[in-house]
C-alpha cells in the first residue's frame, strides 16, 4: 500500500496458488514452490499461514486418487515450533497414520534446511480427511449481531484502503503509519479482496493501527467485541486441494493480535504475540475461496501470557464453513520500551 495505490497490492509478490504451491520430490515428501512470506511481522519471520497451507496442500496431494475416493479434509491440527525463515523453501514429510473406507489422517512435519545442512522442524500438523455421509443434522451458529446486508453494502463494508485513507483523511494516523501498514499485510491484500465491516472494531481502527480512536464497541468486555471482513480470492483456484490450502492460509490471520486490536493496542504494545498452535475445523466439503466468505473474530481468554481466540467463516448463504481457534504467546513490552507502530 505504499502511496496508498487503489489496489493495495505488491507487484512482486506470487499469486496465492503459487505460494501455497508444492512440489513432490520424493515417496510422501514435498518441497514449497516459493519461500514462506513475512507478514504482520517487522522481523524476517514467516507468516505461519504460509506454512499451514503448504503442509494441508502436501497432506491433499497422499489421499487416494482412484475415481471412488470421496475424501474431504475436516480438520488440522497444528503445533509452531518456532520461526520459519523467509529466506528458504519449505519441506514437508508426509506420515499416512490412518487409511480407511471412511477417513485419512496425514502427519505433516514441515521444516527447513539450515546452513549447516541440518534440518530444524517449524512446525507439526495432524490432518485429517473424511468421506461425505448423508446428514441427520444440518446448521450453523449465526455471526454475534448483524454486519450489512452483504459484502458490498456501502454503509456497513469497505475496502481496507478505504478504511486507511478515512483514518487518515480524519487526522487518525499518519500517512507514513498507513503505509508502513499497508506493506506490513500487502500478502494479504495480494491475494485476497477484502471489505472490512465497518460495524467491527478493525473495520474502524484499522487493526489497531487507530489506537486511540474511539470504536462503537467500546462500551463492551473485550470478550464481546469483534471484528469481521468480507473476503475473496482475487483468482479462482484449480481444485479442492488449492482450495483447502487457501482455507488454512487465510483462517491463521489476524489472531494472535487480535486483543491488541480490541482493546485500544497495536504491535508495539507486546513484547510477543505470535501462535502457538490451532485447530482448525472444516464443517463443509467443496470450500471454494473465491466466493465471498464472512469472517468473524473474538477473543476468548487470556492469562499466564498466553491468548486464546477465535475466527469463523461463513459463506454467502450463512452456512458456516469452518473455524479456526489458537492459542497465541502475547508478552508485555520489555521494562523501559515506547509502544510503536
Amino acid at each position: 500500500m505504499e502511496g496508498l495505490p487503489a489496489s493495495g497490492t505488491a507487484p512482486s509478490l506470487p499469486t496465492m496458488a503459487e505460494q501455497i504451491a508444492v512440489d513432490q520430490i520424493s515417496p510422501d515428501t514435498f518441497t514449497s514452490r516459493v519461500h514462506p512470506q513475512r507478514m504482520g511481522n517487522a522481523a524476517p519471520i514467516a507468516y505461519g499461514g504460509c506454512t499451514a497451507g503448504v503442509a494441508v496442500h502436501s497432506a491433499c496431494l497422499t489421499l487416494p486418487q482412484d475415481s471412488n475416493s470421496n475424501f474431504h479434509l475436516y480438520s488440522v491440527l497444528g503445533a509452531f515450533h518456532g520461526p520459519t525463515r523467509i529466506d528458504r523453501k519449505l519441506k514437508c514429510v508426509v506420515t499416512r497414520t490412518r487409511s480407511t473406507k471412511t477417513f485419512q489422517t496425514r502427519r505433516v512435519v514441515a521444516s527447513q534446511t539450515m546452513d549447516d545442512g541440518s534440518e530444524r522442524t517449524c512446525a507439526d500438523f495432524f490432518v485429517d480427511f473424511h468421506v461425505r455421509e448423508a446428514e441427520l443434522f444440518g446448521y450453523s451458529a449465526r455471526p454475534s449481531m448483524g454486519y450489512g446486508v452483504g459484502p458490498m453494502d456501502p454503509t456497513h463494508t469497505a475496502p481496507t484502503i478505504e478504511v486507511a485513507e478515512r483514518l487518515v483523511r480524519d487526522g487518525h494516523i499518519s500517512r507514513e503509519a498507513a503505509e508502513a501498514n499497508g506493506k506490513m499485510f500487502a500478502m494479504a491484500e495480494s491475494f485476497f479482496e477484502t471489505r472490512q465491516c465497518t460495524d467491527g472494531v478493525s473495520g474502524q481502527n484499522l487493526m489497531g493501527l487507530a489506537k486511540d480512536l474511539t470504536t462503537t464497541q467500546d462500551d463492551r468486555h473485550i470478550t464481546d467485541k469483534t471484528s469481521a471482513e468480507w473476503l475473496r480470492t482475487r483468482t479462482p483456484l484449480a481444485n479442492e486441494a488449492e482450495n483447502c490450502a487457501a482455507l488454512a492460509f487465510i483462517m491463521d490471520g489476524a489472531l494472535s493480535f487480535l486483543p491488541l486490536n480490541l482493546d485500544h493496542k497495536n504491535f508495539g504494545d507486546s513484547g510477543a504475540c505470535s501462535t502457538l498452535d490451532f485447530a482448525l475445523r472444516v464443517m463443509r466439503p467443496g470450500v471454494r475461496m473465491d466466493g465471498w466468505h464472512f469472517r468473524e473474530r473474538r477473543t476468548v481468554a487470556a492469562a499466564a501470557g498466553r491468548s486464546y481466540s477465535e475466527s469463523r467463516l461463513w459463506d454467502e448463504g450463512g452456512g458456516m464453513v469452518a473455524v479456526m481457534t489458537q492459542s497465541c504467546i502475547i508478552r508485555p513490552p520489555p521494562a523501559g520500551t515506547k509502544a510503536k507502530l
